[in-house]
């Protein structure tokens, strides 16, 4: 796991440095929450798969984490934006299911990711686009 839990900035900065040497323009990126329609309430952790590569940060971005969990969720999916990224998927997992969703081996961790993700528009995660204030 990268990151620590709760911490947005510290998580987007190891975050960018576990993806140095990813080709970003191959990669998907997926957003994992825990609640379906509660995106103002919103914590996510990202999941970046391509190729072989398989990277998960713990939970850090969204408004969950108050004003510093937004910004870092907008400025993270404007990085993936400016260096090509074009496959979004966001995933809803149980919340019964989502402290688990961290414990996984790699394999089962996909496996859940591909099941429960689907396309997601990442204007989503911008602020203009963020529907967190309403």
């Amino acid at each position: 796991m990268i990151g620590l839990r709760g911490a947005p900035q510290k998580t987007l900065l190891a975050l960018k440095e576990a993806l140095k040497g990813v080709v970003l323009p191959e990669a998907v990126v997926t957003y994992i929450t825990d609640w379906q329609d509660q995106r103002g309430e919103a914590r996510f952790a990202i999941f970046v798969r391509q190729g072989r590569r398989r990277i998960l940060s713990m939970d850090a971005f969204g408004p969950r984490f108050g004003a510093e969990g937004e910004a870092a969720l907008e400025e993270m999916t404007q990085w993936f934006l400016e260096r090509g990224v074009t496959l979004f998927r966001e995933a809803v997992v149980s919340p019964s299911e989502y402290g688990a969703l961290f414990e996984l081996e790699e394999r089962a961790l996909e496996q859940q990711i591909e099941a429960s993700g689907n396309p997601a528009d990442p204007l989503l995660y911008l602020k203009r686009g963020f529907t967190s204030h309403t």
